[in-house]
This record gives C-alpha cells, sequence and structure tokens, in this order.
C-alpha cells in the first residue's frame, strides 16, 4: 500500500485505502462529501476528479439550455 494513498484514505475517513482504490477502478462511487474531500485534498476542481462524467453533464446541459432559449412557436389556430 502506498503511502499517499493511506493518507489520502486516513484524510477521508477511511481505515485503509481499499474504499480509495475502488474509487480509482471505478468499482464504486464516493459521495458527494468525499467527492469534495477529494478535491480538497488533491487541490484540484471537482470537475477535474471525473471529467468525463462532467463534460457529459455540461453538454447535456448546454443542450438543454439551448433547446429552452428556443423561442417557441405558438399554434396560429
Amino acid at each position: 500500500m502506498r503511502f499517499a494513498s493511506r493518507r489520502v484514505a486516513l484524510l477521508l475517513g477511511h481505515s485503509d485505502s481499499s474504499i480509495l482504490a475502488q474509487y480509482e477502478r471505478g468499482k464504486r462511487f464516493p459521495s458527494l462529501i468525499n467527492i469534495l474531500r477529494l478535491s480538497i485534498i488533491l487541490r484540484v476542481p471537482v470537475e477535474f476528479l471525473y471529467p468525463a462524467l462532467y463534460d457529459q453533464l455540461r453538454e447535456q446541459i448546454r443542450a438543454e439550455e439551448e433547446r429552452l432559449s428556443q423561442p417557441s412557436q405558438q399554434p396560429l389556430f
């Protein structure tokens, strides 16, 4: 077990790094609290932790924003 992984795990409140390893392998998704903790511990923005998920969500939201900004055509009759 690497010292850095153990330290991060301890800072997250885990007794060992097994859950952290599950996060890294995508076997388990951390809670919002632990995502924020990881961001603070690693000193990176949250979107850097899950870039693919962030990009997917951003694209979905931007597409919905675009759809909502289109004027809706009222029926003539």
